[in-house]
């Protein structure tokens, strides 16, 4: 079965702060992911970075400061500051920019597309070339071979992309789109986040088995020579292409496998420029966190226990088998 045929292909049929967020019923009494709350971006500059996604999307934001106490904890970084701007991808999902003070952060490091946990925010628009015209007017760094869209394969037949990299080195690739009837106002109609992975088996494993998500993944590696193009890669290079839908959110997850290429893998602490990751509803959070540990997983909070957010809200900060950052958040009550 083939789960894609491109890597820009997307199912597109999210949320404030912990503090502002009603936790999500778990009417199957799961223990794992049953939603998707945001996906996070750790910035250099969170202004520079909130006018970059204004300028070249119309995504609005507001910087405003946030009490760190929790967060302290959570990230392991005592003494830390926090600014935040939470945007909204219309349609779609939150997309939470921050900027941590008073801690020793890598500002400048930036992943390959072929690097394990490379991640990307991939973004439907309503009109790419406004797109590719507004990222040259801002200098963004172009992935994309020859500096131009290129046309890739889809399920419904092709769809013209360009990849380019945010200021802090962060990949968003922006795919034309077809809005429908009920499509928001502005530029953006619809995204989803991707991920480079090491070991895509390996990847599934720790995404299904553990966090109890259902995603697939094709059996071979596939080298069309678009799709090389789209990520900058050279002819030689193949590629091997998973994912699917997050538990209780319409959001997919794009997971993809590169080889042929030199990789190395970028792994960030949450407080670091260019770390990313997303903030996910689970539950039997208590379960949750016993088994990740069970299996080896990294628990990058305090002690590596839950963090005491409110009186009914657990979360801590995880990391995948490729170096990705998760919050997990959960509710107090082990029974729930």
């Amino acid at each position: 079965m083939r789960v894609l045929i491109s890597f820009v292909v997307i199912c597109l049929l999210g949320t404030t702060l912990v503090t502002a967020q009603a936790l999500p019923p778990n009417p199957a009494n799961k223990v794992g992911v049953i939603g998707l709350m945001h996906a996070i971006h750790s910035t250099n500059d969170v202004d520079k970075t909130l006018a970059f996604y204004q300028s070249v999307f119309g995504i609005e934001g507001q910087v405003r400061p946030f009490a760190s106490t929790g967060p302290q904890i959570l990230t392991n970084t005592p003494g830390v500051t926090l600014r935040v701007a939470m945007t909204q991808l219309k349609g779609a999902f939150n997309f939470e920019l921050t900027e941590f003070a008073n801690v020793e952060r890598q500002l400048h490091k930036q992943p390959a597309i072929a690097d394990p946990g490379a991640p990307m925010l991939k973004i439907v628009v309503r009109n790419l070339d406004s797109i590719v015209a507004a990222a040259a007017r801002v200098n963004a760094p172009i992935v994309t071979k020859r500096g131009m869209a290129v046309t890739v394969p889809t399920p419904s037949g092709s769809a013209k992309a360009i990849i380019v990299r945010d200021p802090d080195g962060y990949f968003v690739e922006a795919i034309q789109g077809t809005p429908a009837a009920d499509s928001p106002e502005g530029m953006v109609l619809g995204a989803s986040l991707g991920l480079t992975v090491g070991d895509m088996n390996e990847s599934l494993k720790y995404w299904n088995d553990v966090l109890g998500l259902s995603l697939e993944a094709e059996k071979t590696f596939s080298s069309d020579p678009a799709v090389l193009d789209l990520m900058g890669l050279p002819a030689g290079a193949s590629y091997r292409l998973g994912g699917g839908v997050i538990s209780g959110s319409r959001t997919r997850l794009d997971l993809i496998e590169i080889k042929g290429v030199p990789r190395q893998p970028f792994d960030l602490r949450v407080t670091d420029a260019n770390a990313c990751g997303m903030a996910l509803f689970v539950g039997h959070i208590h379960e949750l966190l016993a088994k990740i540990k069970e299996h080896g997983g990294r628990v990058l909070s305090r002690n590596g226990e839950l963090v005491t957010w409110s009186d009914t809200i657990r979360n801590v900060f995880v990391k995948d088998p490729n170096g990705l950052n998760l919050e997990l958040v959960g509710s107090a009550d082990p029974h729930q």
